[in-house]
């Protein structure tokens, strides 16, 4: 007979979900402590020990056979998944999703290039690394969402999650710098509008992301293989719908530092794999104090403004999420302003 206790209620697992998330919702199932749990399982804070045993061991106390967990828990698979292909910070998965699954909401690892769920309009961008709000359902509200998932979906199948990852990254990078350039422009307008419907309270960076991520699609497809200088800037502003003046220089500024990055070979990886990141008993993320900090100036900069979040210099835009290989296409711009 097996040594380890059967729990009584069945708690399955969700897909993609982290074990520290599982073991919170089963033990809030069966009224323990999630910490007596993992201790009782013999799961460090820092360390899960042995994979295999404790595959065997989860599966003793619950009943799920270890080919289920290790499907569903990434943590438990051999050989494990490419880490730097998931964001390294788990987040709130779709509730609709996840609504059979009891003792509280699943957190799960997402792929870099999801940030709606197309099934059920629900953001899954990026989580905030100040909070930890539950997804929304913002493609009710901004329908233009669920078209630019389905477009970055195409350009990571086409090219590969980390060049779909470093084109996200630099047309975010565009974004921002367009939404500092073109104030009181019909882009400018698009964006607010789409602010004023998705955060009308504070700011939070997961909704700035949402409301410029249809052009973030769009310019991350352009950005992955630029058509060359010459046609770039009309198909730039094709993507983003522009139609100011020829003679503006703000978007054909920033897109031809598009085009130089590209042709120096610029790159950006992802900061760090989910093994580096903290995460406490219930799965949700730990943040630094300097992240934090970090966040309640880049809110107190956009209420002042409204312009753009502050991007660290040198540094992209996403700093919780990646870092660059070769100079960033933050700082091409920053010198390209001065």
């Amino acid at each position: 007979m097996s040594e380890w206790r059967r729990l009584p209620a069945p708690v399955p697992p969700a897909r993609h979900e982290t074990i520290a998330s599982w073991l919170h919702r089963l033990a809030v199932v069966h009224g323990l402590h999630a910490s007596d749990l993992r201790a009782y399982l013999g799961i460090g804070r820092s360390a899960l020990g042995s994979r295999g045993g404790l595959t065997f061991r989860l599966a003793a106390v619950t009943g799920y056979p270890a080919s289920h967990l290790s499907w569903a828990l990434p943590e438990l698979r051999k050989p494990g998944p490419d880490w730097l292909g998931l964001r390294h910070l788990a987040q709130r998965a779709c509730p609709r999703c996840t609504a059979r699954h009891q003792g509280g909401p699943v957190r799960r690892l997402f792929a870099h290039h999801e940030y709606l769920c197309t099934r059920h309009g629900y953001w899954i961008g990026p989580p905030d690394p100040s909070c930890d709000d539950p997804p929304r359902p913002l493609a009710a509200q901004v329908p233009e969402l669920a078209a630019a998932q389905r477009t970055l979906d195409r350009t990571r199948r086409r090219h590969g999650w980390a060049a779909a990852f470093g084109a996200t990254v630099t047309a975010v990078s565009m974004c921002i710098e367009l939404r500092i350039r073109t104030v009181h422009t019909p882009l400018w307008t698009r964006w607010e509008r789409r602010l004023e419907l998705l955060m009308p309270g504070p700011y939070r960076r997961t909704l700035f992301t949402a409301a410029i991520f249809p052009e973030v699609a769009a310019l991350a497809a352009l950005a992955i293989a630029p058509p060359g200088a010459d046609s770039l800037l009309s198909a730039a502003r094709h993507a983003l719908r522009y139609d100011e003046p020829q003679d503006r220089h703000d978007v054909s500024d920033t897109l031809y530092i598009l085009a130089r990055n590209h042709e120096a070979g610029w790159g950006l990886r992802p900061a760090a794999p989910y093994s580096h990141a903290g995460h406490a008993d219930d799965g949700s993320p730990r943040i630094t104090g300097a992240r934090l900090t970090a966040e309640r100036q880049t809110a107190t900069r956009f209420r002042r403004d409204r312009r753009a979040p502050f991007i660290p210099s040198p540094g992209p835009p996403m700093p919780y999420a990646c870092r660059p290989v070769m100079p960033s296409f933050a700082m091409s711009i920053s010198r390209h302003r001065s």
